[in-house]
């Protein structure tokens, strides 16, 4: 028998399923972005998750409550892969079929729109595990949990579902480049967990068998589990023969969202902005300086100017991040909208009307220099970026590699102190905002409620 590694850390006093004849709540908790994530990680509270998990070790939580196994089971049932290739769904973009042999990863040569039953063919007749992309396209539960949880870390989570024969393993060991949380749905998932070669990981990778030794973690998912892994994790999992099949949801995130992405966002305006000051950087380098096989003569220099930078970041000048939150808030999942949310017929706010902004987890303010396609000027603009009016059927999906343009306002910067009252969360009357002239103050609440970001607008007579 092989020598099983240590369990992953598991969650103690797992709450006692209630006894009582009324119905169970909800196992999660949608109220609001952090609420929805400390119950998707219950028992475990976040304080201790992020102080000793995040990006540091795995996690397994097992749960035995029935509500949750049945929540879970209703993520991605084999109805939804039914549904979802009614729909029309193609191999590659949309569903692969795969298979793990002599440690190499198999894709079976399927191309073209994917059937039902062409997919339970090889899933039954070739063993081959379905491997199906972002589902929140199709299950209103996996959309509702996603949105939330793209609100909550301020980046964008994608989704894939695994389904996997008894006695078979789709993928061989490899390591991701995002975190990752494994829901099992249906059946049993046998996984071992391996040492980082590469810690907190920033490429996908398939670990060759020979990185491959002894788990550090040898586990067994039971439906209703969750397991966390840091990216850069060697992992493989199969499905055991006890289990007729199993399902399990991985939902990941974090991928290019570190400090080196956030530095090279910012640095092209901070750089652009610095030299406007210091004269220094706009000093030419010396001659022949780019023809240099050792280009360290001018490390001393570099050092200076990177100081000055330093200086001015603490002196809390203006940080402008434009791409990486263009590609957030272009590209992540709109609000979850159910059957009881109506579409509302407000009269437009006036002067009398009191407001209340609306939709704030989905939106964000910052500061940007006016494209030069609408005015050649450096001036400097606040932008009001908003995912109302993304599609979810294209989250994570979209077939162009340009990321889509992304919704929203441009503003004077004159505009920011009504834009901040605002983002405090208290309703106020549209003549209380912080301008002198009352035309600002009715086209800032006009512009905002035509993109639907006020709510409760009432006017007075």
């Amino acid at each position: 028998m092989p020598r099983r590694g240590r369990r992953a850390e598991a969650a103690d006093d797992a709450p006692t399923p209630s006894k009582l004849p009324h119905p169970s709540p909800p196992p999660l908790d949608f109220t609001s972005p952090q609420s929805l994530f400390e119950s998707f990680i219950a028992p475990m509270t976040s304080e201790d998750f992020f102080r000793s998990y995040w990006e540091k070790k795995p996690l397994l939580i097992q749960r035995s409550d029935p509500d949750i196994q049945s929540y879970y089971q209703s993520l991605f049932p084999m109805t939804d892969l039914k549904l979802a290739s009614g729909r029309g769904v193609y191999y590659g973009r949309d569903v692969n079929m795969c298979k793990c042999k002599n440690g190499k990863k198999i894709v079976l040569p399927r191309r073209g729109k994917a059937s039902y039953l062409e997919i339970l063919r090889d899933f039954r007749s070739a063993r081959a595990t379905i491997q199906f992309h972002q589902p929140q396209r199709f299950n209103d539960k996996l959309w509702q949990i996603m949105e939330k949880l793209e609100c909550f870390f301020g980046a964008l989570v994608g989704c894939n579902v695994y389904i996997t024969p008894s006695s078979s393993q789709g993928l061989p060991p490899h390591h991701d480049d995002v975190e990752v949380f494994i829901l099992q749905v249906e059946g049993e998932k046998h996984w071992r967990l391996y040492e980082p070669i590469v810690q907190l990981a920033r490429e996908y990778d398939v670990s060759p068998a020979d990185k491959v030794t002894t788990p550090t973690h040898d586990l067994l998912l039971k439906e209703g589990d969750m397991l966390y892994f840091p990216r850069g994790t060697i992992h493989q999992a199969d499905t055991p023969a006890s289990s007729p099949h199993s399902t399990h949801v991985t939902i990941s995130t974090y991928q290019n969202n570190s400090w080196v992405d956030y530095l090279q966002d910012l640095m092209p305006s901070l750089l652009q902005d610095s030299a406007k000051e210091n004269v220094n950087l706009r000093k030419g380098i010396p001659p022949q300086q780019l023809l240099c096989l050792n280009p360290s003569r001018a490390s001393g220099t570099l050092c200076g100017l990177l100081s000055d930078i330093g200086k001015r970041i603490e002196g809390k000048c203006q940080l402008r991040s434009c791409e990486m939150l263009r590609d957030f808030m272009g590209n992540r999942l709109p609000p979850y909208l159910d059957s009881s949310c109506q579409e509302k017929s407000d009269a437009p706010p006036n002067l009398n009307s009191t407001i209340n902004l609306q939709y704030k987890d989905y939106a964000a303010i910052t500061i940007d220099h006016v494209p030069e396609t609408l005015n050649p000027s450096e001036e400097l603009m606040i932008y009001v970026f908003h995912a109302l009016k993304n599609e979810r059927k294209k989250h994570m999906v979209s077939d162009n590699e340009e990321s889509p343009p992304v919704s929203g306002l441009r503003f004077p910067l004159s505009y920011m102190d009504a834009l901040k009252a605002l983002w405090e969360e208290k309703p106020l009357c549209v003549k209380d905002l912080p301008f002198e002239s009352d035309r600002d103050k009715e086209n800032l609440a006009i512009s905002l409620w035509s993109e639907g970001l006020l709510e409760n607008v009432t006017t007075e007579a």
